[in-house]
């Protein structure tokens, strides 16, 4: 009978050893954050719930007072709890989605800044996002949104020597469009993109600024509006394509038709 074969010494092969490292202990406050948040996903803890005072939670958890201040300070920061000067104390807070997009702005703002990402980047992300946001809006919209977006364009019409008082309602129109999906998330998503839109764009708009410009931009919008009242998905993408190609136009005539 063959005998098995004896492993090689060369067969065997020594493992890095710094691939183990120390494994990371969270810190107290840490995991007191979870514990909360823990509470309130499983409904233990409610909008408007009253959080014992620090010196019991000190108490109930067994850590310093310190260390339950700044994890109250992280829950507020996070928008879960708001803090209370005087007997209220600290209350948890009901979720707002726009409080947590605030952090996404301020993210693609400073990527803007910093040049990890560029403004027409920005505005493609933006592009895609409008074209779903106009054809559920088509399919949703109820007739007060409907009205409500013929109202804003005839505003947007009266602002066109304006770069301000135009970027207001030409932003207003596209909330109210995001408003009509009924879907709150595209709603905070756009309103995460508008404030940025404002600030960047009115900064090209203002060297670019008079009527002809921004009327031409109005007409774009007017389309979308009419499309919109079409319900035809087919005439909704090309009136989103002809107002995207407006804007690139204006905003980067060096960079063709779409940026």
């Amino acid at each position: 009978m063959q005998q098995p074969k004896q492993a090689s010494t060369h067969d065997v092969k020594d493992i890095d050893k710094t691939l183990f490292k120390p494994i990371k202990k969270n810190r107290l406050y840490e995991d007191i954050v979870d514990y909360v948040k823990r509470l309130i996903i499983q409904g233990e803890l409610k909008p408007s719930d009253k959080l014992p005072s620090e010196r019991d939670l000190a108490e109930r958890f067994a850590v310093g007072r310190p260390t339950v201040r700044e994890a109250i300070r992280t829950l507020e920061l996070m928008g879960l709890v708001e803090v209370h000067h005087g007997q209220k104390g600290t209350t948890i807070k009901n979720p707002e989605l726009d409080t947590y997009m605030d952090s996404v702005r301020e993210q693609m703002s400073w990527m803007i800044q910093i040049k990890r990402t560029t403004l027409q980047q920005l505005a493609e992300v933006r592009d895609s996002l409008e074209t779903r946001i106009a054809l559920l809006a088509a399919e949703r919209a109820t007739k007060g949104q409907l009205m409500d977006m013929k109202t804003t364009l005839e505003e947007m019409q009266s602002c066109t020597e304006n770069v301000d008082a135009y970027l207001e309602k030409g932003i207003e129109f596209h909330r109210v469009m995001a408003r009509a999906t009924q879907n709150p998330i595209f709603h905070a998503t756009w309103t995460a993109f508008a404030d940025l839109i404002f600030k960047y764009y009115k900064d090209l708009l203002e060297g670019l600024s008079n009527k002809k410009i921004l009327n031409r931009l109005y007409l774009a919008n007017v389309g979308v509006y009419q499309a919109i009242l079409t319900k035809n998905p087919q005439k909704i993408r090309m009136a989103m394509i002809q107002h995207i190609d407006a804007e690139s136009e204006i905003l980067w005539p060096d960079k063709g038709a779409r940026p």
